[in-house]
């Protein structure tokens, strides 16, 4: 090999060494920058997820305060906190009638119309276990206060309740007159008080029986007479037992009532329209000492169809070696939701609530009966009568129902000549 081969080879030789070199010397850098890029965005990602984590905390703390803010019902108008311990709800309902009857020589009936009930109530609950309402009506030209009680619920079942409130006797007069079948109450309503001052203690199991007993002085109302009693101690007590796919409801009511200071009672009662003459009249019974109220109750429960009973003896004891004064009456009626749905009974109140119904039809009828007859009585519109309702109701929504109802009132006076009177009347009602 010549001298030149030779040295072109050594110069060949250190080229490539010294271009193996440089290219090392790129690749090295190019890593080292990536490396460098990568450290770069790793740091600028735990930036990221550090300001995200402090925003999520701060969320966290909202969320928590939010949380400790008053919650809104989505189903009624209430209110609560947090906690669920203190509410405040706001309810009421307004009935606008409009009725059509025939007159009579004895009691002379009309046409008209009228605001029958507006009211309107606050209610809920304190600490949990303490409840309350406070309700007004405007009826009759008036305002009065029908509602108005504080009740310590004990949470096994018992509870206790002081203030104003219905007497615990049957179960058309528990049941709220915007969920009873028909307009207006049957002819023995005159046996049920209403709202009284009183204390009462009630026990359920919420599942089959429940027990309610109160004392009770007079209130705004007593009785459906006008008469007042200076106290009275009312109980009840109820079975309803599950049979198939449907409820029955056995009761038995119970009142006696004490007169101390008043010198006269009385009963009287009206065809089963609010806007009706009081057809039916004991007079006033003088001198009564005391009174005893007793009858049973029933009710059963089939899917859309419901069956409804009560009835009541009264007996009213007299000083001065008068007479007493017996006097007695009771109703049966049967309903039918036409569309399928069905009464809404609870078996912790032994009473009918609102009915989950939209776009119904419900049917129903009645027959009422009443005796103030007694011999005893001078009135002259002392007697029997019997009612019959046929009625009718489409419930827009459960809030809003109109309703329809006929009835036909016979009264048999004991000395007067009979009378018979035929009633249309309808209503519009708006309950929440």
């Amino acid at each position: 090999m010549t001298t030149l081969t030779r040295c072109i080879l050594t110069l060949a030789t250190i080229a490539s060494l010294t271009i193996g070199a440089t290219t090392a010397s790129f690749a090295s850098d190019d890593v080292n920058a990536r490396i460098e890029a990568l450290e770069a965005a790793l740091k600028e990602l735990r930036n990221e997820v550090k300001a995200r984590d402090e925003k999520i905390a701060a969320m966290e703390v909202k969320t928590a305060e939010i949380d400790k803010m008053p919650k809104f019902s989505d189903k009624k108008l209430e209110v609560q906190s947090a906690d669920g311990k203190f509410s405040m709800g706001i309810g009421g309902r307004v009935q606008f009638d409009a009725y059509a009857m025939d007159g009579s020589a004895l009691n002379k009936q009309g046409n008209g119309m009228e605001v029958r009930r507006a009211r309107f109530n606050v209610s809920g609950k304190i600490d949990g276990s303490w409840n309350y309402k406070l309700e007004a009506e405007y009826a009759g030209s008036a305002f009065s206060i029908t509602d108005a009680y504080i009740e310590h619920v004990f949470g096994n079942g018992f509870a206790v309740k002081a203030g104003h409130f219905k007497e615990y006797y049957g179960i058309e007069n528990l049941t709220s007159d915007a969920n009873n079948t028909f307009m207006e109450s049957a002819l023995s309503s005159i046996y049920t008080p209403a709202q009284n001052m009183g204390i009462g203690a009630t026990y359920t199991d919420a599942k089959l029986f429940g027990v309610q007993a109160g004392f009770f002085t007079p209130g705004i109302s007593n009785g459906g007479a006008g008469g007042t009693s200076d106290w009275a101690v009312t109980a009840r007590a109820y079975a309803a037992p599950h049979i198939s796919s449907g409820v029955v409801h056995f009761g038995l009511n119970s009142s006696y009532r004490g007169y101390e200071a008043s010198t006269t009672t009385k009963f009287e009662q009206r065809p089963e329209a609010h806007a009706a003459e009081k057809v039916l009249r004991t007079g006033n019974i003088s001198n009564p000492t005391n009174e005893t109220r007793f009858g049973p109750e029933m009710a059963t429960i089939f899917g859309p169809v419901a069956v409804q009973g009560e009835y009541t003896w009264s007996t009213i004891e007299r000083g001065l070696g008068l007479p007493s004064v017996s006097t007695e009456g009771g109703y049966a009626e049967a309903s039918w939701f036409v569309t399928g749905e069905s009464r809404n009974y609870s078996v912790k109140t032994g009473s009918f609530g609102r009915p989950k119904a939209t776009d119904a039809i419900q049917l129903a009828v009645r027959y009422s009966h009443l005796d103030l007859s007694d011999p005893a009585l001078s009135d002259i519109r002392n007697g029997v009568e019997n009612d019959v309702t046929v009625g009718g109701s489409y419930y827009f929504n459960p809030q809003v129902r109109l309703m329809l109802n006929y009835i036909r009132a016979d009264v048999d006076y004991t000395t007067a000549p009979s009378e018979a009177y035929n009633i249309v009347e309808s209503r519009l009602q708006l309950d929440w």
